[in-house]
């Protein structure tokens, strides 16, 4: 072999060696960044790309931390609302006032599910709603696993509704939902009262509808961040749900 085939496989094999090491030190870059990341700023990212949200946009993200499938690994709900851009849109549109007395309503609340064991965040779960008033989560347990389940309460205009998830495959599935109240402040207002009781026909539980009464509606100030107080106005049942774990919703007799 010359001289010159010698020096040049040596600067070929020194250049390969100098590549496979950065790419090493790269891939542990990676790594260590995957590792180190916290869920805010994982959710924070994931939000902002899925929903196009421009760095200079202000809006509200919260995050709620339980465990919602069959791991030891701690999940979450992520709550994103996006009024200051509801407000932009409408002003926008020259529709301003029309848009208020509507309440704002349009996808700018959503919810994301984070996966603990995968370490992954879903894609964007609209609730097209009111953009003045926050999504109200509650975990509560109703699918008979060890697990939490979770409800998602929204409104739109003077009326509130109810969706009620189950975690199932690593994605939140909506298997029921009810309104809260409607006509609020109204002559016809009417309001829900809910219990759960043991099922059916599954191990998830049945959903029990009674008509309800606000007892706190004469405090109503602003329709879109009113807590209302809703007690049981009589026995009579209006409605049972059972669940069929076939077709994987709720379903009524009555």
């Amino acid at each position: 072999m010359s001289k010159h085939n010698f020096i040049l496989l040596s600067l070929i094999f020194s250049l390969l060696f100098f590549s496979c090491d950065r790419k090493k030190e790269d891939d542990n870059s990676e790594k260590d960044l995957k590792t180190t990341i916290t869920l805010e700023e994982m959710a924070k990212r994931h939000v902002e790309a899925t929903l196009n949200i421009p760095h200079d946009e202000n809006y509200t993200f919260s995050i709620h931390k339980k465990h919602l499938d069959n791991d030891t690994i701690l999940d979450a709900i992520i709550l994103v609302n996006r009024l200051n851009f509801a407000l932009d849109e409408a002003a926008k549109s020259g529709n301003s006032a029309k848009a208020a007395d509507l309440g704002f309503i349009g996808r700018y609340n959503s919810l994301f599910y984070f996966d603990g064991g995968l370490n992954k965040i879903s894609p964007e779960i609209p609730l097209p709603s009111s953009a003045h008033s926050l999504l109200k989560l509650n975990f509560t347990s109703f699918s008979g696993n060890e697990y939490t389940d979770f409800t998602i309460d929204y409104k739109i205009r003077n009326s509130q509704f109810r969706n009620y998830y189950i975690v199932i495959n690593h994605t939140p599935v909506r298997v029921f939902q009810w309104k809260v109240y409607d006509y609020l402040k109204e002559q016809n207002e009417e309001s829900y009262y809910f219990e759960f009781e043991r099922g059916s026909y599954s191990q998830v539980k049945d959903i029990l509808i009674f008509k309800g009464v606000i007892s706190n509606n004469k405090e109503v100030d602003d329709i879109y961040n009113f807590e209302p107080q809703i007690k049981k106005s009589g026995l009579e049942l209006i409605h049972r749900f059972f669940f069929l774990d076939k077709e994987f919703k709720y379903f009524t007799n009555k």
